[in-house]
């Protein structure tokens, strides 16, 4: 069984969402992207969908239809610097997939909208 993971990021112009190991769609807002992240997670059956925010940083973590992920205990301090180093080279690596996002129709190349969470 593959794994689905779906990664929601910006890119030039706009937001992708993107498979791991497949190429992407591009969408002109942050919340047209985790729509469509989530219709394909639901599509799929079960998955999980990361947003990274413009940072790189991973912002929403959702999960449908997965067993549930144990709370980890009380970090330590270094985990945060651990965990934005971490979320930096997953980040970078589903970036430099070879499979370029391919562009949505017109309508959806609009203004860049920050999805409030």
């Amino acid at each position: 069984m593959g794994t689905k993971t779906f990664h929601v990021y910006q890119s030039d112009g706009g937001w992708t969402v993107k498979k791991t190991g497949k190429s992407g769609r591009t969408f002109s807002t942050q919340r047209e992207a985790v729509a469509a992240a989530r219709k394909s997670v639901k599509k799929a059956g079960s998955g999980q969908i990361l947003v990274h925010g413009r940072n790189g940083n991973l912002r929403l973590y959702e999960s449908y239809r997965m067993p549930p992920i144990q709370e980890p205990r009380k970090k330590s301090p270094i985990a945060a610097q651990i965990s934005r180093a971490v979320n930096k080279v997953i980040l970078e690596r589903v970036k430099s997939d070879s499979r370029p996002p391919s562009a949505q129709s017109a309508k959806n190349q609009g203004r860049l909208h920050q999805l409030s969470i």
